[in-house]
């Protein structure tokens, strides 16, 4: 966890998720990069603005069309997103060796459904908490 909080020092937590979705997806256009990143264009472009003032991304504008910022990766923004996939790696394969098969499924569905209503400005309905996951009893 010290690796995580020298990384925290530098970038924030939006920093990060952009970092690692250009290093998922690759080069982006704003737009592209608001709709993965579930942001308004304006608050994307705030994190992008910032992100590059870090140097860990560069804009530039399209060839094709002069309209639109092609948001890519620097050397040091791949090296900065490829420490933090290393790190969540690591901690995903913690959880693994700790949760039998069936924990990892309802660990797995539960955080899902946590980022669902989290990032959704509507309650989860009833009938959406009527599926629930079986519980399963964690020895200590």
């Amino acid at each position: 966890m010290a690796d995580v909080s020298q990384l925290e020092q530098k970038v924030t937590r939006s920093d990060i998720a952009t970092l690692l979705v250009l290093l998922i997806r690759g080069d982006l256009t704003m737009t592209e990069l608001a709709a993965e990143m579930g942001a308004p264009l304006s608050s994307m472009t705030s994190i992008a603005k910032r992100i590059e003032r870090k140097g860990y991304i560069a804009r530039a504008t399209s060839a094709k069309d002069q309209r639109v910022k092609l948001v890519t990766l620097t050397q040091e923004g791949f090296q900065l997103a490829k420490e933090w996939e290393r790190i969540m790696l690591a901690m995903l394969g913690k959880l693994e060796s700790a949760f039998t098969p069936e924990e990892m499924e309802q660990f797995t569905i539960l955080s899902l459904k946590a980022v669902k209503v989290l990032q959704d400005e509507e309650p989860v309905k009833h009938h959406e908490t009527m599926n629930r996951p079986v519980q399963i009893k964690i020895d200590e």
